[in-house]
């Protein structure tokens, strides 16, 4: 089950940050007011009737108002930073578009300290850039499977198994995922570990060692590059959600 927490409201804007837990399916529903969304850690699939588009955090979304679409949240989970606007210009065009890694740590929490910048962010991504990104080929997402469930699995060995070269390989994943096999992986651990620390009292030493992080220092180095925020700091926030 999804919770939420508003960081800033106003007449003509909402500042929301979401969590939606493994696994979790959202109906086909409409938003009334127009949304930018960026997806900071985790991943999901998302039907329209503009079809089928997949998201791995960092992605950017831009949805008008109105716009019908129903949503299945990855292994992991998703944490979302959404702007919801009711004032024009506002968003006119259906998108989903991955590779934003520069987006990251201070970026993020200039975002939720003004939102107007995320509505800046979408207005830079490309006006002729394709909204969906086609289903990779069966092999591509068995070894994306792996990737992410396998611990320890090396990117190496994994291409030489699909009779690869590592950097034909790497390529060919971040056509399909729009990001790297190493960011693949990370993204996939912080997530895990964002939905433990969101959703139990587990300490967070713990969390790191569960997740396979070095030590806490390295959970909380990752998790606030990613998100903005530090473990400690997004426990919180959601801490009365």
């Amino acid at each position: 089950m999804s919770v939420s927490v508003i960081l800033e409201a106003s007449s003509s804007h909402r500042l929301v940050m979401s969590h939606y837990a493994p696994e979790e399916e959202c109906r086909p529903h409409k938003h009334d007011r127009a949304q930018i969304s960026l997806l900071l850690a985790g991943g999901y699939v998302e039907e329209s009737e503009q079809g089928h588009a997949r998201a791995e955090g960092p992605s950017l979304s831009r949805k008008p108002g109105g716009f019908e679409h129903q949503n299945r949240f990855g292994a992991a989970g998703a944490l979302i930073l959404s702007l919801n606007l009711d004032k024009t210009p506002a968003p006119d065009r259906y998108f989903v578009a991955g590779g934003l890694e520069d987006l990251s740590g201070g970026a993020l929490r200039r975002l939720a300290n003004d939102s107007s910048a995320i509505a800046a962010l979408a207005e830079r991504v490309p006006p002729g850039l394709p909204p969906m990104a086609a289903p990779p080929g069966p092999w591509l997402a068995a070894a994306h499977h792996r990737l992410l469930t396998e611990s320890g699995l090396n990117v190496g060995v994994l291409a030489r198994t699909q009779g690869l070269h590592p950097v034909r390989f790497a390529r060919l994943f971040r056509e399909a995922f729009a990001q790297s096999p190493t960011a693949a992986r990370q993204n996939r651990r912080a997530a895990r570990a964002v939905d433990r620390l969101l959703r139990s009292g587990t300490p967070l030493a713990e969390i790191a060692a569960a997740e396979g992080f070095a030590d806490q220092a390295h959970l909380s180095r990752v998790i606030s590059r990613m998100t903005g925020w530090s473990p400690g700091r997004l426990r919180r926030l959601f801490a009365g959600a």
